[in-house]
């Protein structure tokens, strides 16, 4: 086994240990998410993240976001929307 399939072997193993993730909102002002894997797009009215089971799209005005912890992702600004997408959507 080379480094390069013991490297892919390691991220699918971290990926099936976190198989859910939370959301937390606080009024149309900050959303928390914890189990964020990747970043699909990132503009100041949409942020699109793949979560552990599904995607989530949140749509705004003035939305900025930040890490608190590795997976986890902060969105603030003024939210007018959060939709969940199956990752067969992408």
């Amino acid at each position: 086994m080379n480094i390069n399939d013991l490297a892919i072997r390691y991220e699918e193993f971290k990926k099936s240990l976190n198989k859910h993730s939370e959301i937390q909102i606080t009024d149309n002002k900050s959303i928390v998410l914890d189990g964020c894997r990747r970043v699909i797009e990132y503009n100041e009215n949409c942020i699109r993240l793949e979560l552990s089971a599904v995607a989530v799209s949140v749509v705004g005005m003035g939305l900025s976001m930040r890490n608190f912890n590795e997976g986890g992702i902060v969105i603030e600004g003024q939210i007018h929307s959060l939709t969940f997408i199956s990752k067969e959507e992408l």
